[in-house]
């Protein structure tokens, strides 16, 4: 567990960085552009990332569990990932001959030539993408130190390029760059780390095993990346808008937890093939126990506090985005539990199709009720719709996660009980700030804050929650092993 925790640290401080840095650059970019240039942009890049999703074909999954089953093995390892790359690469020049079709068709929703620029481009170098290959192999001080420094840079992109509302295109633009960048410097590094040749790869034999979990990509991307998209064929850009803000807030409010299952999922699937049944177990009962633990509190911060949040960070002509937010504020429990039984049980148990079955059910769910609800209700109506989604899926992995494993413990009660205790606190101390504070930056900083250090507090402290005690102990080790180090020399 160690090295877990270690490469959970470096993915706190990745996550950390994909939500401050956004919590830095949207209330800019909301003030500067209007709901119309917003909407515009969160449309053609829902479309671009779909389309990366088809290009990606299954390898990101497969291509994580395969690398952490063979990476101790350098020959193998090669010969594996030139070929996944070789296959990556074909599969999106068909993508970028599909999307081109799908661009003619829906022209009159996107209508600049500029986004299309930056779209195509960003395609184009994704073909090379290969970060399956860096978390595979454990690599989280890399894609720490990488992503924060290309995400520094586009935030610096932003305030510098971005000042009136007809620079919606290079807001768009510095956000395909920073995507570009990241592959660029991940292929530089993957150059250097293995022997890769696209020349006579075998590359054919993975399509019978890639095709489960690339069935699985394409289905999951239709609530995540296909949304915005829904809306806006029924909606103006201004409601896309609307929704858009509130679901990038809600999915970045839980990303540091949903990026958690990354760290353990090579370690989980590593554990399954040797057998090690008792270690697994402890494993994914961590897992969970951690996404209870800080996903039921976000959720409860988000429906109380939706006013507040969205007068400060978006500002008035985004006020629809509270009522959006109240509507979502269950997403982020419901996703990480979601992600956890599909990725640390029925992926890592190798029975995608399980998982297959519960995306395609609810996926035909989401499409109806987001068309439907949105038609009637707009921005809101997209919302509940995917509140709906997420609550089906849990259902369906629920229900195969036990058949598949009875005896297997997927949800831990305790640490959810101590969750709503510690996350009740929230309820009066918001209430009373309300009254001392005014609504500003501070006011916002400061109950954030308070909340924080009093759930955690309450949690270590007066529950004695196990996952936390835990997590002081492990603290308290690390500090005095580093205090000693610095005393030797």
């Amino acid at each position: 567990m160690a090295s877990i925790k270690k490469n959970l640290v470096f993915n706190f401080i990745l996550s950390a960085s994909q939500l401050l840095l956004p919590l830095v650059s949207i209330p800019y970019v909301s003030h500067v552009l209007d709901p119309q240039g917003i909407g515009k942009v969160s449309f053609i890049d829902s479309l671009t990332y779909y389309f990366i999703s088809i290009a990606e074909f299954g390898i990101v999954v497969y291509g994580m569990r395969e690398v952490a089953r063979i990476r101790s093995d350098k020959a193998a390892l090669a010969k594996l990932v030139s070929e996944l790359l070789s296959l990556h690469v074909i599969s999106s020049a068909i993508t970028i001959f599909i999307y081109s079709s799908a661009v003619f068709l829906l022209w009159m929703r996107i209508h600049d030539e500029r986004l299309l620029l930056f779209s195509f481009s960003f395609l184009l170098v994704n073909s090379f993408a290969c970060e399956w290959y860096f978390y595979g192999t454990e690599q989280f001080r890399y894609i720490t130190t990488r992503s924060v420094i290309t995400r520094i840079c586009g935030l610096a992109g932003i305030f510098l390029l971005v000042h009136q509302p007809t620079d919606y295109y290079l807001y768009y633009g510095i956000i395909a760059a920073t995507g570009v960048v990241n592959i660029l410097w991940n292929v530089a590094t993957l150059i250097r780390q293995v022997k890769i040749s696209l020349v006579g790869s075998n590359w054919k034999r993975h399509i019978p095993r890639t095709w489960v979990t690339y069935t699985i990509s394409l289905l999951y991307s239709v609530s995540l990346m296909l949304d915005n998209v829904l809306l806006g064929l029924v909606a103006s850009a201004a409601f896309v808008a609307f929704y858009a803000f509130a679901i990038k807030l809600v999915r970045l409010s839980s990303m540091a937890l949903t990026d958690t299952l990354i760290v353990f999922f090579p370690r989980a699937v590593t554990l399954l093939h040797m057998e090690e049944k008792k270690k697994f177990q402890h494993a994914i009962l961590r897992n969970i126990q951690l996404l209870n633990l800080f996903s039921l509190p976000i959720g409860v911060g988000l429906f109380f506090l939706s006013d507040e949040i969205t007068a400060i960070v978006f500002g008035p002509q985004f006020h629809a985005v509270a009522f959006n937010l109240k509507i979502l504020s269950l997403v982020p429990f419901l996703r990480c539990y979601n992600l956890f039984l599909s990725k640390q049980v029925l992926i890592a148990y190798d029975k995608e199709k399980l998982y297959v079955r519960s995306l395609l059910i609810s996926g035909l769910i989401f499409v109806a009720a987001t068309l439907l609800l949105s038609s009637l209700f707009r921005d809101r109506g997209a919302s509940i719709a995917m509140l709906l989604y997420e609550s089906c899926l849990v259902a369906f992995n629920y229900y195969y996660a036990r058949k598949l494993d009875a005896k297997l413990k997927v949800f831990d009660w305790r640490s959810l009980r101590d969750a709503i205790a510690g996350a009740l606190l929230f309820i009066p101390m918001i209430f009373l700030l309300r009254r001392w504070m005014q609504t500003d930056w501070l006011f916002l900083s400061v109950i954030i804050g308070a909340c924080a250090v009093v759930y955690v507090l309450f949690e270590a402290f007066v529950i004695r929650n196990e996952l936390m005690l835990s997590l002081r102990a492990w603290g308290s080790e690390y500090l005095l092993v580093q205090f000693q180090k610095r005393h030797k020399q």
